[in-house]
């Protein structure tokens, strides 16, 4: 099953991004308006600047243009100062000057053709435009063109200011609206993130029950949940209801197939035990290879169900402590020594007789072919699988007879007692359970067994 993003993670992200978008539009919406309430404010300040330079402008007797007032900026007095005025007459298609504020000391407002075009043909409308200033400085300026009352004469005025400081305002201001939005930014995402894990919480309380019921902590979800949820958790309590009736029936049918079995396979070792004829003798080998084969399938065929039901947890300790000591028994004449190392808190996850079947057959195997000692090690491997290992120091193996030894019924040697099966059973076993077995030379001498097989889980808190 593919792994994708989780919910929360997407959630998460799509929130984020949304919320960045809305932030940065605020951003720039509220820089742009500040920046045109700025120029607003600025165009607003020239144009009464040059509306009261066309009321004060007046012509004497010789011809000459006065002011009967001055503008009352002091900024206008100081030279180059950035805030400046100028009166321009049109002769013969071209502006000449006439008066000036004393901001522009001896220099003077370049006006384009184009500029002065447009305001003479739109008379008395504000022209704005940015251009440089006396001192190479930008300036934004505001003209208008009057024609005087009972004069032919157009007036070109102009009232320009630096716009740096203006800029300078915008540019604070955009700081401060990107400081105060990032900082509002950062505490919305930790609210979404927050809000995210509450609302998603009932799923990782249902995620630990389900994980629960598999590693055998409980036998059903059993937590209160939100009525989104509800249903899913009575479907999974179904669900596990109608695993448990399965398998409770398969181990049924196992038992009544195993007695149907036996009982006819029974009969007939013991008539062809009556008779010394050769078709007796065939009859009993064959029967006796029956109950061999049933018995075997039989118990893969149990084994293979209960692997598959949820919940089963064996420690692993105490089965090992168990099979060892009932070896020692067994093989008291060959007086084998038998070392067992088990992990602490080591659990099988699977049933304690399929536990007790692969270790009996591995430690069983190692008692027969050793010369006098068993090592038996239990650990934690990689993800969360037990590796059994069972070393002994007898003749071993070569590769083909590895092999050879997991086929089933193969025997390497008739002389000595059991049905060939023992390896066989436990490859079978593992394989039920998802696990592997592995032969390899032992550093004792013999043979090594490493045998594969799922740990469970410890419960953890939610």
């Amino acid at each position: 099953m593919k792994n994708n993003a989780s919910i929360a993670r997407r959630l998460t992200l799509g929130a984020g991004l949304w919320s960045a978008a809305l932030l940065v539009a605020g951003a720039l919406i509220l820089t742009t308006q500040y920046r045109q309430a700025v120029h607003r404010v600025a165009d607003e300040r020239f144009s009464a600047v040059v509306d009261s330079l066309a009321v004060y402008a007046e012509t004497g007797e010789d011809g000459t243009m006065f002011l009967t007032r001055i503008p009352g900026d002091p900024r206008f007095e100081r030279a180059f100062s950035g805030h400046y005025w100028q009166i321009a007459k049109i002769v013969d298609g071209s502006p000449r000057i006439v008066l000036r504020s004393d901001s522009l000391f001896d220099a003077e407002l370049e006006l384009n053709e184009q500029l002065l075009l447009d305001a003479n043909v739109n008379r008395g409308q504000a022209i704005k435009q940015s251009m440089p200033g006396p001192l190479d400085e930008p300036m934004r300026t505001l003209t208008k063109a009057f024609q005087l009352p009972d004069q032919a004469t157009v007036l070109i005025i102009t009232a320009a200011a630096d716009r740096r400081p203006g800029d300078q305002e915008i540019s604070r201001f955009r700081l401060a609206v990107v400081g105060v939005l990032g900082m509002f930014g950062v505490g919305l995402l930790l609210g979404i993130f927050f809000q995210i894990r509450y609302g998603l919480k009932p799923l990782y309380q249902m995620e630990q029950e389900v994980a629960d019921v598999r590693e055998g902590y409980s036998e059903e979800i059993k937590g209160s949940y939100p009525k989104e949820l509800l249903a899913l958790a009575t479907e999974l309590n179904t669900l596990l209801r109608h695993n448990k009736e399965i398998v409770a029936r398969a181990r049924t049918h196992v038992g009544n197939l195993a007695h149907a079995l036996k009982t006819p396979i029974s009969v007939i070792l013991n008539e062809s035990a009556g008779s010394s004829s050769k078709f007796s003798k065939i009859v009993q080998r064959q029967a006796s290879s029956m109950a061999t084969q049933v018995d075997h399938h039989l118990r893969r065929a149990s084994a293979a169900t209960r692997a598959q039901a949820l919940g089963a947890r064996t420690p692993v300790e105490t089965s090992v402590t168990d099979i060892c000591r009932t070896m020692k028994r067994l093989f008291s004449t060959k007086n084998i020594e038998i070392q067992s190392s088990v992990s602490n808190d080591l659990v099988f996850r699977g049933e304690k007789q399929d536990l007790d079947e692969l270790l009996g057959n591995l430690l069983e195997n190692a008692c027969k072919w050793t010369k006098s000692r068993v090592v038996v090690t239990a650990r934690l491997g990689d993800n969360q699988r037990i590796e059994i290992i069972v070393d002994d120091d007898g003749r071993g193996l070569n590769k083909q007879e590895r092999g050879m030894v997991i086929k089933r019924g193969e025997r390497l040697d008739e002389a000595t007692p059991g049905s060939g099966l023992g390896l066989s059973i436990v490859n079978d076993l593992a394989g039920a359970y998802g696990g592997k077995l592995k032969l390899e030379k032992s550093p004792l001498g013999g043979l090594r067994v490493k045998l594969d097989i799922p740990a469970a889980g410890r419960r953890s808190a939610i």
